[in-house]
C-alpha cells in the first residue's frame, strides 16, 4: 500500500474534494433567481416610472418659466440701461482719445520747436564766441 493513511478520514475528505474539481466534477446549471416574467414586470414598471417623470417635468418647467417672467423683464430693463451706459461711455472714450491725440500732436510740436531753439541757441553761442575772439584780436592790435 503506497499510502499508509488511505483509510483515514483525511484521505476521504481529500478524495471528495478532488471529485468536485476537474473532469469528474458534477455538472452545474446556473439559473436566475426570478422567472423571466418577474424580470419583465420590473423592467416595464421602471420604464413606466421614467415616462411618468418625463411627463411631469414639462408642467414644472412651464411653472418655473411663468414665475420667472417678472425676473426676466427686470433683467431685460437692467440690460437695456447698461447698454445705454456703455454707449455713453464709448462716446466719452472717443472724445478723450481725440483730446489725447491733440495733446500728443501739441507735445510733438513743442518738442520740435524746443529742439530747433536749442540748435539755434548753440549756433548763436558759437557766433558769439567767434565775435568775441574777433573783438579781442582787434583790441589787441590797437
Amino acid at each position: 500500500m503506497p499510502w499508509p493513511h488511505a483509510s483515514s478520514r483525511l484521505a476521504l475528505i481529500l478524495r471528495r474534494w478532488r471529485g468536485r474539481f476537474g473532469i469528474t466534477a458534477p455538472q452545474v446549471a446556473i439559473r436566475p433567481h426570478r422567472p423571466w416574467y418577474a424580470r419583465s414586470f420590473v423592467l416595464v414598471a421602471a420604464l413606466l416610472g421614467v415616462a411618468v417623470l418625463i411627463w411631469l417635468i414639462d408642467p414644472v418647467e412651464r411653472l418655473a418659466t411663468m414665475s420667472h417672467a417678472e425676473e426676466i423683464a427686470a433683467l431685460q430693463k437692467t440690460n437695456a440701461a447698461l447698454e445705454e451706459e456703455v454707449e455713453r461711455l464709448r462716446g466719452q472714450l472717443a472724445a478723450r482719445e481725440n483730446d489725447l491725440q491733440i495733446e500728443q500732436a501739441a507735445q510733438r510740436s513743442l518738442t520740435d520747436k524746443h529742439k530747433a531753439l536749442m540748435e539755434e541757441n548753440a549756433r548763436l553761442k558759437e557766433e558769439l564766441a567767434v565775435l568775441q575772439r574777433l573783438a579781442e584780436k582787434s583790441s589787441r592790435k590797437r
